[in-house]
């Protein structure tokens, strides 16, 4: 690839993939300080993770990434073996060709996310605003889908009931969860998270939302955290959640709602969280992962 004098250059990774591997690749590059990364989902099967580096580090990026799948794939035996595609994009292609990617996304009975570049009709909708550049979390992945879901109906049986709420987000990320519970309603939230980067990224996100005030951020770990809410939330993979299991448990007063579980692993951990004594609301079994809402 030659470079244009006067001229910045990007590169596109395109990795087609079994949407198992999707959050490992989108870390993966985030890690790498991509200037976007972009999340679609083809079908049950399939998804697409996109993420734009500038052209100056595509070759070390490109041999990386060529490892790194060639891993996931020992990892996930059962999945379909990725696949990468490499191009160049000139800059004055770049937001378009990056933007181009996002719309509103409806979720559940009454959420939008929404990138902050579009300003939708919400038809009845809270708008969420989400910076997809900035971290992990945007609405599209099931995981952060099925937490939207299942925190908008615990949210709806105390604002049914005239009550006062206050939320728990461990592993914050984009801020998303924090958000959503601040817009429908909850008196208090804090959210936090142990990479400073996301804590950084979900305060970019409070601010766009306009909503600084009822979110408390915080780069702590769940094992940190002392006072307790009413409603727990935690998108983590299955070790994060299985270690901090007794304190999650512990922090929440009348819901949890757990995620970021591969079905192959759903059971087991759903198990593990019923013999805390909990009991299961409700659960949401997508094409890939498993959420659950929890109660005392």
């Amino acid at each position: 690839m030659s470079s244009v004098p006067g001229e910045q250059q990007w590169v596109t990774f395109e990795v087609t993939l079994d949407p198992c591997m999707v959050d490992a690749v989108a870390n993966f590059f985030h890690e790498r300080q991509a200037s976007g990364v972009v999340l679609e989902e083809l079908g049950p099967k399939s998804s697409v993770v996109t993420a734009y580096l500038p052209q100056d580090t595509w070759h070390v990026a490109s041999g990386e990434i060529t490892a790194y799948l060639a891993h996931l794939s020992e990892v996930f035996p059962d999945a379909t073996e990725p696949e990468l595609k490499i191009a160049r994009l000139k800059t004055e292609n770049w937001a378009t060709a990056w933007q181009a990617n996002f719309r509103p996304l409806p979720i559940g009975r009454n959420l939008l996310v929404t990138p902050p570049w579009i300003e939708p009709e919400p038809h009845g909708r809270v708008a969420i605003v989400i910076e997809p550049a900035e971290a992990f979390g945007t609405g599209t992945h099931e995981t952060t889908q099925g937490c939207l879901e299942l925190l908008e109906e615990a949210i709806e049986e105390f604002t049914d009931a005239g009550q006062d709420f206050t939320v728990l987000d461990v592993g914050c990320g984009s801020g998303i969860l924090a958000i959503a519970a601040a817009k429908l309603g909850a008196r208090e939230v804090r959210a936090v998270d142990t990479d400073p980067v996301a804590v950084e990224s979900a305060r970019k996100n409070v601010i766009l939302n306009g909503i600084g005030e009822k979110i408390r951020l915080e780069c702590l770990s769940a094992q940190d955290v002392k006072e307790p809410a009413d409603i727990v939330a935690a998108n983590l993979d299955p070790l994060a959640l299985s270690e901090n299991r007794p304190q999650l448990v512990k922090l929440f007063t009348r819901y949890l709602i757990i995620s970021g579980v591969p079905l192959n692993q759903w059971k087991d951990i759903k198990v593990a969280f019923l013999a805390a004594h909990i009991v299961l609301k409700k659960e949401i079994v997508g094409s890939e992962w498993g959420s659950g809402l929890f109660g005392k």
